[in-house]
């Protein structure tokens, strides 16, 4: 019974994914293309498998239903993957949408970003993210029309960066994340044989764990992408970590006990982001400042840092991971916002984090007209 199931669902399976292909638009602006390609591509390869499902002999007998019928699921949900994320934000596109790829075509020159840009769609259901396989970065719907977040459109930017492969331009970036890959593991390692010298307590071993596990998986990633920020937006970046932590943050200080957390703690990032402002000889003043406001926020919310946590982050470790990150980024030519980088979308948002502190309460207004400025300048 489950065989004939499979053989009739397999083969419907193959139509939705033909009718996939069928979907994507062929009037899109060039923008689009890299988006397209890809789901095309990955639509095709998964239509290929489906058909080795119903065609392979090892498929045929009684015995490898199960295994058949574990590939077939696997494939069900890659497929839905790509309808209801990338087929849908190509389906969907609409002009403010193009407004918003022109946008990140224009940061990508001004950054000299050594890779295909990837294409924005305003569909994010919470915040920014992007999907590295699908080159797709999804913001919020009306996310284009306000500067103070879109420093992070540049955070976004670097995660493909970080897993693109074969690709010689890009590895000596790749080489130094690996470096600081195992930067970070040799610390953690080194202090669970510490521990286990001191016969510390069994909570200890377990947190040691929980942060061999986010580095390896998240940490180095996420701190890399907020250095990369830094690098190329400048003090504009370290304001947006504030507004997002102010607006959507818990504890800054959060450290995971017994599993893998997907993000460093917040203020560690607030201190990686400052280290690479001071290293891309930002203004001693103008980095105080962004240090104040952040105290600030820390005493407004009560929070404080458990011992743990100095001993999760260390200065030490920070400044290897950006010392690192810079000189990958050098390496690869990208592009940095100095103090007296003009005429950029950084400069515009420095200029905006700049005006809101001047006048908090009119910002909007002013926001409106820079923000009609910004596209003007974006579609010459």
């Amino acid at each position: 019974m489950i065989k004939r199931y499979l053989d009739g669902a397999i083969c419907q399976l193959i139509e939705r994914g033909r009718l996939m292909v069928a979907n994507i638009p062929r009037d899109l602006p060039r923008a689009y293309d890299t988006l397209a390609q890809n789901c095309r591509g990955k639509i095709n390869a998964l239509v290929a498998d489906l058909r080795c499902l119903n065609d392979a002999k090892v498929f045929l007998s009684p015995t490898s239903q199960s295994e058949r019928l574990r590939k077939f699921k696997r494939i069900v949900a890659d497929l839905d993957f790509l309808e209801t994320i990338g087929i849908a934000a190509l389906k969907k596109a609409q002009k403010d949408d193009h407004h918003l790829n022109s946008l990140l075509e224009r940061i990508a020159t001004e950054i000299q970003y050594p890779s295909e840009t990837p294409v924005a769609t305003p569909l994010s259901n919470s915040y920014f993210h992007i999907f590295p396989d699908l080159r797709l970065l999804r913001v919020p719907l009306v996310e284009r029309h306000f500067l103070l977040h879109l420093p992070d459109l540049y955070h976004e930017l670097a995660h493909p960066l970080l897993i693109e492969e074969n690709d010689p331009i890009i590895e000596p970036l790749q080489q130094q994340y690996l470096q600081s890959l195992r930067d970070c593991l040799s610390y953690v390692q080194e202090e669970q044989i510490k521990e286990q010298r001191r016969r510390g307590p069994a909570k200890s071993q377990y947190m040691l764990r929980a942060w061999e596990s986010s580095w390896a998986r998240f940490w180095v990633t996420e701190f890399y992408c907020d250095i990369f920020g830094a690098f190329t937006t400048g003090p504009a970046y370290a304001w947006s970590h504030l507004h997002l932590v102010a607006k959507r943050g818990a504890n800054p200080f959060e450290v995971p006990e017994f599993g893998a957390s997907s993000h460093p703690a917040d203020d560690a990032r607030m201190r990686a982001v400052l280290l690479a402002a001071e290293r891309n000889h930002f203004p001693d003043d103008e980095i105080s400042v962004i240090r104040a406001a952040w105290q600030d926020l820390l005493d407004t919310t009560g929070a404080k840092a458990e011992p743990e946590y100095d001993w999760c982050f260390p200065r030490q470790l920070l400044e290897k991971l950006v010392s690192n990150c810079f000189a990958g980024l050098q390496q690869v030519n990208i592009r940095p916002h100095l103090p007296r980088t003009t005429g950029t979308v950084a400069a515009t948002l420095n200029s905006a984090w700049n005006q809101f502190w001047k006048d908090t309460t009119g910002f909007s207004e002013w926001e409106k007209q820079q923000v009609e400025v910004m596209i003007r300048e974006t579609r010459e």
